[in-house]
């Protein structure tokens, strides 16, 4: 199988879990400190310390950082974002995030939903449809089937684009999010993992 199918299959499966899956899922954002084999010790930006066991076959997945440059017209991104402290229902909300998914991927998870990265945080996956910038930044239009969300690109905001990884990189330092299942001991476990390279810390 080539890399990128590999790369679509692993975010697939990270990034859009099943209605089962979904009631026992957990997740983890954090930074490795400690690795043996498939066996993490990942200390979550909580503060705790986390305990992940990753089974084969294992999917790794690389956050490389881009600039707003860097993403063409009409491309198709995941954007998390907050609503803007204060503003009227309908504002423009803040993009935390912005990753670009593989041109494979379009139309993968397409739509706008409630996201756990934050209260009140959404997840839009759409082509990137139009750029307005402002005096506050730039200013993107999602669109989707069904709507289309505004976002404002800042200073703070994260871009990146996913790009296949290996093992390799999953050391400790590493920052990830990795998501899978909750056993009764409460250590996650999981086939994959979404890693920052540099220091590219996921804020998806």
């Amino acid at each position: 199988m080539r890399a990128s199918s590999l790369l679509s299959a692993a975010l697939l499966s990270v990034l859009f879990a099943s209605p089962v899956l979904a009631q026992q899922a957990a997740s983890v954002r954090g930074t490795i400190v400690a690795a043996e084999g498939g066996n993490l010790k990942v200390h979550s930006r909580e503060g705790q310390d986390v305990a992940v066991v990753l089974s084969e076959p294992i999917r790794v997945t690389g956050l490389e950082r881009i600039t707003l440059a860097d993403i063409p017209a009409n491309a198709y991104v995941g954007v998390a974002s907050m609503p803007q402290a204060g503003a009227p229902a309908g504002a423009p909300e803040v993009a935390v995030s912005i990753h670009v998914f593989p041109e494979e991927m379009r139309g993968a998870g397409e739509g706008s939903r409630g996201y756990d990265l934050a209260p009140n945080a959404t997840m839009t996956n759409g082509a990137m449809a139009q750029k307005l910038v402002e005096k506050t930044g730039d200013r993107l239009t999602i669109a989707y089937a069904g709507g289309e969300k505004q976002v404002v690109v800042t200073p703070q905001t994260s871009l990146v684009r996913f790009v296949p990884g290996t093992m390799a990189e999953v050391k400790p330092g590493a920052h990830v999010v990795i998501r899978g299942t909750k056993g009764s001991d409460g250590a996650i476990a999981s086939q994959r993992v979404i890693v920052g390279r540099g220091d590219v810390v996921p804020a998806m």
